[in-house]
């Protein structure tokens, strides 16, 4: 079955993303929330003394870049009862996050309304966090909450 084209528009929707599991290649789908984050630290190193016209002592003259830290994905999906999220992406039944014993890789592409394909793949995933939400009141549908570390964002084709 073919992926259906995006919609055309300029802004960039949901409809247009599919996140796989790998090395398995399947769409994890039922996902309702996908954050990839990435930071790191910047040092700001101050005026000492008075060497320059324009600054004075204590105030910011430069900022360092340091080493990239909170490679994480945080995601959402909703619980289903044949394939639980930590199955979807490949791993066992994770009662026990120390049940994860292989790192896996999850890909990220972008389709754009021209067939512009774009992927990104995250490396080395570790679940970090898994939880589930359960709700007495509303749709009643189980959410499931995680984090996953990753050691390595790259863009492939």
């Amino acid at each position: 079955m073919a992926t259906p084209p995006p919609p055309t528009t300029l802004v960039r929707t949901s409809h247009s993303l599919t996140i796989k599991a790998r090395p398995s290649g399947l769409v994890i789908g039922l996902i309702n929330g996908w954050t990839p984050a990435i930071s790191r630290t910047i040092t700001p190193v101050y005026q000492i003394a008075t060497f320059h016209i324009n600054t004075r002592s204590g105030d910011p003259i430069e900022q360092v870049p340091g080493n990239v830290t909170g490679l994480t994905l945080t995601v959402q999906r909703y619980d289903i009862y044949t394939q639980r999220m930590e199955q979807a992406f490949g791993t066992t039944d994770l009662i026990m996050l120390s049940r994860q014993t292989e790192p896996f890789d999850v890909e990220e592409t972008w389709q754009s309304p021209d067939n512009i394909i774009e992927r990104i793949t995250y490396q080395g995933c570790w679940f970090s966090t898994i939880g589930r939400s359960y709700r007495s009141d509303g749709d009643r549908i189980i959410n499931v909450n995680a984090t996953l570390n990753y050691t390595r964002r790259i863009k492939t084709q």
